[in-house]
């Protein structure tokens, strides 16, 4: 029994280092995506906003598409250092976990493909619960506070769409809703992907650098 004991509490202590050493990882290299993915996603965001308000042909929202484009090019002309620490099977769950939140993007793109990114802030909110569910569960899983937060904040925001959405058809029985208010969930969008991603990739940049 005691030599149960013992190796029920050895492998409490590796999952312990295993999830401190990926934690220490990722807050070592997880600045850059963030960054780059964070800035890519406002950066498109605000072209499509100036697009609609300048009445744009509705063609122009294809331009949605330069997102994963974008983001897959930047993170290969700036990859990321090799790391001489071994991976460990939470670096395998983590990759697992973000892997499924990249393949439930693809239907959601496809879907607004075909129906048109026009004023659907369902598809908004779908993209930024999938990507704010992925940050909080690394967080959770790495015990990272700043992941956790970041993810939670996503979330939260996430029921901005809602509100804004029900506002609008509050409105629209006494006002005319003219394309500004409509394209201004795309502001809402780009603003959690702000706090979801850009603040959070340069705190994690920042610990980095004054840990060295």
């Amino acid at each position: 029994m005691d030599e149960k004991q013992l190796d029920a509490q050895q492998s409490l202590e590796l999952i312990t280092r295993m999830i401190r050493s990926t934690r220490q990882r990722l807050e070592r290299h997880s600045g850059r995506p963030f960054l780059i993915w964070g800035y890519t996603t406002v950066a498109v965001s605000l072209l499509n906003y100036a697009l609609n308000i300048a009445g744009a042909d509705p063609a122009w929202s294809l331009t949605w598409f330069l997102i994963p484009v974008i983001g897959c090019l930047l993170m290969r002309l700036f990859p990321e250092k090799k790391s001489s620490e071994p991976r460990t099977e939470i670096d395998r769950i983590i990759h697992s976990l973000w892997r499924v939140c990249s393949l439930t993007l693809i239907p959601i793109f496809l879907f607004s493909f075909l129906h048109g990114w026009s004023y659907h802030p369902s598809l908004f909110a779908l993209i930024t619960l999938t990507m704010s569910v992925g940050t909080a569960s690394t967080g959770l899983i790495v015990r990272s506070k700043v992941y956790t937060a970041a993810g939670f904040f996503g979330m939260a925001g996430s029921v901005l769409f809602a509100l804004y959405d029900f506002r609008l058809g509050q409105l629209a029985r006494t006002t005319e809703i003219d394309t500004t208010m409509m394209s201004n969930e795309i502001l809402i969008f780009a603003l959690l992907f702000v706090g979801m991603m850009v603040v959070p990739g340069h705190i994690i940049n920042y610990r980095t650098r004054h840990e060295k």
